[in-house]
């Protein structure tokens, strides 16, 4: 009977939703940006539509707003696009076979700084 009300209940489930549960981490470089820093030792996992930043310390969280976007194919041409939960930044996420590129961007009304860090998976 378990079983049975386990089946079903995953038959609701989108597969996409299951998927969005596997976690993607890595280790980056220390990095500054218009007064926002991460220092120390910098991670970044990437789950579902969250991107999130962590030095044990400071967590700074980001959505995805360009979802269709699966980063598959050619991975060189493929982007996403995250916009942090206060909407002070904007991360494009570029991934490489070996590394992730994540271009920062402050948006604010006066200016906007750029600037980018490399991420490598976890061992």
């Amino acid at each position: 009977m378990r079983l049975l009300i386990a089946a079903l209940l995953l038959s609701f489930v989108p597969l996409a939703t299951i998927a969005e549960t596997q976690v993607d981490s890595f280790t980056c470089k220390p990095w500054s940006n218009g007064g926002l820093r991460m220092r120390g030792d910098v991670q970044l996992e990437l789950s579902g539509l969250n991107l999130v930043w962590t030095n044990g310390k400071l967590t700074q969280t980001a959505v995805m707003v360009n979802p269709e976007d699966k980063l598959e194919d050619n991975v060189s041409e493929a982007k996403r696009i995250y916009v942090a939960e206060d909407s002070t930044a904007v991360y494009f996420l570029k991934r490489f076979p070996s590394y992730t590129s994540i271009n920062r961007t402050i948006v604010s009304v006066r200016e906007s700084k750029q600037s980018t860090t490399y991420c490598h998976p976890l061992d």
